[in-house]
């Protein structure tokens, strides 16, 4: 079997289509109660639990079943993803705005969601974020000297987030007036909230004290920190759905469906002792299994599992030598992954990765055309991999190719938080302080001081490497106004 044959053949670790969902009865079955109740009453719940505990597979087959609802009719869907780039405030939100702006036009919902006072709140809501963005968002990008980059930055508009929160709530209100009549209601949700920012998450919060019939709001959060976003929203009354590791049938649903893998009770017993039930998991150990032509067995399995340091680590031991040198060669890179960037890191033509990728188990299309790793653990498991001095050229080669893309890329602020991260990260410290200090200044103006911090401490270390007391003076002085207005946990400088 060639190695086009074993890429194939992997089952993709993004999460589960929804015709291909197993397990989780329970689950659906509350899914299914909070979703009945939405219509009278909007409804919110959370999903949560470690990563690779099937989350995101959850939440899509929410997805299904309120879209395709036999018994009280389907409903539009709007769904958002949140990627780990500090800055890109209020993006998962306008995601979910693309979404409505496609139902209210379609045949299918058109004639719901078609009304002038829909459009008009979309409409709206549109305005008020792309201004709010305005004070990051440059108006075009100018050489600064040699092959610097520098943001000509559009002025500060007067939108503040009281402005977002009103527009965003009244197209809800909107949105949920007219779902209510149908006796129906419309989901929104979102995947990965505990990567939002601190705004983001404020206006998240917002919107579940206020969420007016007609809406269900599912969201998932990744577990495991006290004192992270799940436990502050806790501290609202709402529905919240903690998920665990699944259950001998459903260890032997997983593998007969989606891998063909004949799972006996001894075998699903030592998965289970083995993986906790974890999803990810089993995933990789199927995965392996199938690609090395393994009996899954008690004693394969166990065989199997005392081998591997960890799932991620499994998982690749069964990818072809191409796709762990892409893996390895693009997990700098902060999601979404425009192709043209992937292209030039990986030196093949924009056609050879769309192709490629068709058929990857370690990477996803995303609904705007760019890329992200299948699984967030494979991308964490291929940077914590990388020597110092891989990682410090791999992150020269990115901001080399966002520099030759730049004419081929839309999302500019996208651009310009990937340049300022890996400026920095490749040790380029005269753009690297120059950027970050601007990007800094401007997420301070913008009330994101956790980025604006975060962003001007880069600045700071950047002007030590340089050893220039003037523009460290600048930042430390910037970095100081910002701590007097900072509330929360800033990520550290990493």
């Amino acid at each position: 079997m060639d190695e086009g044959e074993h890429r194939a053949e992997g089952v993709s670790y993004a999460p589960s289509p929804p015709e291909k969902f197993c397990g989780r009865e329970r689950e659906r079955e509350r899914l299914a109660t909070i979703l009945s109740r939405a219509a009278g009453h909007g409804q919110a719940v959370m999903i949560s639990g470690p990563p690779g505990i099937g989350k995101s597979s959850l939440l899509n087959r929410l997805a299904y079943e309120v879209q395709e609802n036999p018994v009280g009719g389907e409903a539009p869907v709007l769904r958002g993803e949140v990627f780990d780039l500090p800055g890109m405030l209020f993006s998962v939100f306008r995601d979910l705005l693309k979404d409505l702006q496609g139902h209210t036009v379609s045949g299918r919902f058109g004639g719901i969601l078609g009304t002038e006072g829909m459009k008009e709140a979309v409409r709206y809501a549109d305005d008020v974020l792309a201004k709010y963005a305005a004070p990051v968002e440059p108006v075009g990008l100018l050489s600064k000297t040699g092959e610097e980059i520098i943001g000509i930055f559009a002025r500060s508009p007067e939108v503040g987030y009281d402005r977002v929160r009103q527009a965003f709530d009244e197209l809800l209100q909107e949105l949920g007036r007219l779902m209510a009549g149908t006796g129906r209601a419309a989901a929104v949700l979102l995947d990965d909230v505990h990567l939002a920012s601190s705004l983001d998450r404020r206006l998240l919060l917002d919107t579940i004290r206020d969420l007016p019939p007609g809406i269900l709001l599912a969201f998932t959060c990744r577990t495991g920190d006290a004192a992270g976003p799940g436990q502050e929203i806790l501290e609202i009354e709402i529905a919240h759905m903690p998920l665990s590791g699944l259950q001998p049938y459903e260890i032997r649903e997983l593998g007969e469906r989606r891998f063909a893998l004949p799972i006996d009770d001894r075998a699903a017993a030592a998965l289970l002792d083995g993986t906790g039930g974890d999803p990810f998991s089993l995933m990789a150990c199927f995965n392996v299994l199938r690609h090395r032509g393994m009996t899954p067995s008690r004693e394969t399995i166990t065989a199997l599992l005392a081998g591997a340091n960890d799932p991620a680590g499994l998982a690749f031991s069964a990818l072809p030598g191409p796709e762990r040198r892409w893996a390895e060669g693009l997990s700098v890179l902060n999601p979404p992954f425009p192709v043209p960037v992937m292209a030039c890191m990986l030196d093949v033509q924009a056609t050879d990765v769309t192709g490629r990728l068709q058929e990857s188990s370690t990477f996803r299309r995303l609904p705007g055309g760019e890329y992200a790793f299948a699984h967030p653990l494979l991308q964490e498991h291929c940077r914590l991999k990388l020597t110092p001095g891989t990682r410090v050229s791999l992150n020269t080669r990115a901001a080399d190719c966002f520099e030759r893309s730049l004419h081929r890329l839309s999302g500019r602020l996208h651009v310009l938080l990937s340049l300022a991260c890996h400026f920095f990260f490749a040790r380029e410290y005269e753009k690297a302080a120059d950027l970050n200090l601007e990007l800094g200044l401007r997420f301070y103006h913008r009330e994101d001081h956790d980025t604006g911090l975060m962003l001007t401490e880069r600045a700071i270390v950047s002007a030590e490497h340089l050893g220039d007391s003037a523009l460290l003076a600048t930042a430390r002085e910037q970095r100081d106004l910002i701590r007097r207005e900072t509330t929360g946990t800033v990520r550290p400088v990493q």
